[in-house]
């Protein structure tokens, strides 16, 4: 087993372990602390192999382990509806009597109403990281995982997107948008695409390997046996990772996350 080949991370694991025992002493003694705790070791313990999975089935995960983030280009504060296998992206309700004229609406002027995006809450610090989801669209897109530099805030003080990626599966394929802030206004521009078929309310496993280089992050994209990849110099060597639903009803049924040294 890897972590009886490491003692050092054996011992971190056990200190974990022992801090969120219920009643315990010690560090664990002081309920605030653990949290702060759990932050402190998640970089040590994640690197060397370790795998982590989280499914989104009701009563399967915890909200507490992501952080909800806001992107500054809407004011709607977004929220996931828990469904029985996973969850999906609270949207307006239809008003139309055409299922497709409510599907556009949904992914044209409504579309920053069906915004909702969370990341964990602990950073990536590796040299090596994977990222997958399953993940879906009903109409035409746009689920996708999220990478981030340092987050921000908004007026309120909650967490809010800067300089960040989105990795974005849709029916003709899966873009890499790049967003920036640039005098204060967001910006954002395609910094790579492949042209593909995908097909709606149909089940997408989408994988992003993100490698650290002397030029900078390699990122290295994988889908349906489709390989295409581009390299991010401005990505951060400690960033945060995640998903977003967005542009139409999407859902994601699990996230995992494996970091190497």
């Amino acid at each position: 087993m890897f972590l009886t080949q490491h003692p050092l991370l054996l011992f971190l694991a056990l200190l974990l372990w022992y801090a969120l025992l219920p009643g315990g002493k010690g560090v664990a003694a002081v309920p605030q602390r653990k949290p702060m705790l759990c932050l402190l070791l998640w970089c040590a313990l994640l690197p060397g192999g370790e795998e982590r999975h989280w499914r989104f089935a009701r009563g399967a995960w915890s909200p507490q382990e992501w952080l909800m983030v806001r992107s500054p280009r809407f004011p709607h504060q977004g929220e996931w509806l828990q469904e029985e296998e996973s969850i999906a992206n609270r949207v307006p309700p239809p008003v139309e009597d055409s299922l497709q004229a409510y599907q556009e609406r949904l992914e044209g002027p409504d579309s920053p109403r069906t915004y909702v995006s969370m990341v964990l809450a602990g950073a990536v610090c590796s040299r090596r990281a994977t990222i997958q989801a399953t993940m879906a669209f009903e109409y035409r897109m746009a689920p996708l995982l999220v990478l981030a530099n340092d987050l921000g805030e908004d007026s309120q003080g909650n967490p809010e997107y800067r300089e960040h990626w989105e990795i974005v599966l849709y029916d003709q394929g899966i873009n890499v948008w790049h967003h920036e802030m640039r005098e204060g206004r967001p910006y954002w521009s395609l910094a790579a695409f492949l042209q593909a078929p995908f097909a709606a309310n149909q089940p997408h496993r989408l994988a992003a390997d993100i490698e650290r280089t002397p030029k900078g992050h390699r990122l290295t994209i994988r889908c349906g046996g489709m390989v295409f990849g581009c390299l991010l110099p401005q990505l951060q060597n400690e960033y945060r990772v995640g998903l977003t639903a967005c542009e139409g009803v999407n859902r994601f049924w699990d996230f995992s996350l494996k970091a190497d040294d």
